[in-house]
């Protein structure tokens, strides 16, 4: 899709009215209105990924005759969408594209009654929306660079070289060891020159505590997020 003079400008684009509508259009056109009502949220502390499905309770207990706006919720990063409008004219399809992501993670929760993954039934859902040409889900995003302008501290794996950014310092070096080899890890001063490594198209949920400092833990339930794993 090519940008055109009738592209909204920022503030139209930000607004709740916006979203709601395409929302709503995606709505009727996928899901054959089978989406209950939610709320489309703007996040200033989400930069780790552009969309994320949000729910406070599990797929099977939830009723929409009970329907809350505090019980799900869709987030959008407003940091890497701001930053993405100042390089790009495709910011709209961009956004339409991740609203669509995160309403197949709403679909799987609201309908399907399960928890929200990128497993085969939403590859199959992505497939059958990416035929109309309308929207280009994937279960990737492609904002490396801006990610990368937003994460302020980074470790890397001793032994394998993996290299593990984040946006606040949340890796403890002497608890955590790398998820893929079990390696040590060391934090980096400076993770913004650190370009070479290539991203793919998984989340990161590789890091993992170390086995001497393993305690039980309470398990919680994460929110599904549209990630760029930046290893």
């Amino acid at each position: 899709m090519s940008p055109s003079s009738s592209t909204p400008s920022l503030s139209v684009l930000l607004s709740s009215e916006w979203l709601q509508a395409r929302w709503q259009h995606l709505n009727t056109q996928y899901f054959a209105g089978s989406l209950k009502p939610i709320e489309i949220v703007w996040s200033q502390r989400l930069t780790s990924s552009v969309g994320m499905f949000a729910c406070r309770e599990g797929p099977k207990t939830f009723s929409p005759l009970t329907l809350t706006h505090s019980r799900r919720e869709i987030r959008l990063s407003l940091p890497l969408f701001e930053q993405l409008t100042a390089r790009t004219p495709y910011a709209e399809q961009e956004l339409l594209n991740t609203l669509a992501h995160e309403m197949i993670h709403q679909w799987q929760f609201d309908v399907l009654k399960r928890r929200p993954d990128h497993g085969l039934e939403f590859l199959r859902k992505m497939a059958q929306m990416n035929r109309t040409g309308t929207v280009a889900v994937t279960t990737y995003h492609t904002l490396e660079k801006e990610v990368l302008a937003l994460a302020k501290f980074a470790w890397r794996c001793q032994d394998c070289g993996r290299l593990y950014r984040r946006h606040r310092r949340t890796i403890q070096p002497k608890r955590h060891h790398c998820g893929f080899c079990h390696g040590a890890l060391q934090e980096l001063l400076s993770p913004t020159q650190l370009i070479e490594d290539r991203p793919t198209p998984y989340p990161t949920h590789a890091l993992t505590p170390s086995p001497r400092s393993a305690g039980p833990t309470k398990r919680t339930k994460a929110p599904e997020q549209l990630t760029l794993e930046l290893t």
